[in-house]
């Protein structure tokens, strides 16, 4: 799978999951019901996660200067803001190309800890569907044992 579809479907995913948070919102405060939010809350952080992961591999594989990179960061966290960017980063010619690193023949070895982990991901396609599985599912278990970052119900009443 190239940068481009990779970034598209990781957008996608991430459009999708507000989109169903908000849906999940509106039935817990519309009075319908909050049985929802707890399962929706949880599908849009496992897709918020995604996206981020995968911005910040086509990051390093694309060598974006940083306010892109920070900028494709940024609209994870507004709702519906991930696809447009991804729209526009493919028409802007961001996400074009294929993977480094993926023939070692032609390529130039990592420098840095970032292109380390690209090469690791890139030529180890499984293992690191495995590792990146296992890090993003450890961090949204944390974040479930934490709890929801602001209680909306709290603000309201005071």
């Amino acid at each position: 799978m190239t940068p481009q579809k990779l970034h598209r479907t990781a957008a996608t995913l991430e459009t999708i999951t507000w989109a169903l948070l908000l849906l999940g919102m509106t039935l817990k405060y519309s009075g319908t019901t909050d049985s929802v939010v707890p399962i929706t809350g949880s599908i849009h952080g496992f897709g918020f996660l995604c996206f981020v992961v995968m911005t910040t591999l086509i990051w390093v594989n694309n060598r974006w200067t940083p306010n892109l990179g920070l900028t494709g960061l940024l609209v994870s966290v507004i709702p519906f803001a991930a696809w447009p960017f991804a729209r526009w980063a493919e028409k802007q010619g961001h996400l074009e190309g294929g993977w480094r690193f993926r023939n070692t023949e032609t390529e130039t070895h990592p420098e840095g800890i970032f292109d380390w982990v690209l090469y690791q991901t890139v030529r180890y396609p499984a293992r690191s569907i495995v590792v990146v599985l296992v890090v993003v599912s450890t961090i949204f278990s944390l974040l479930l044992l934490l709890g929801p970052p602001v209680s909306v119900e709290d603000i309201i009443n005071e």
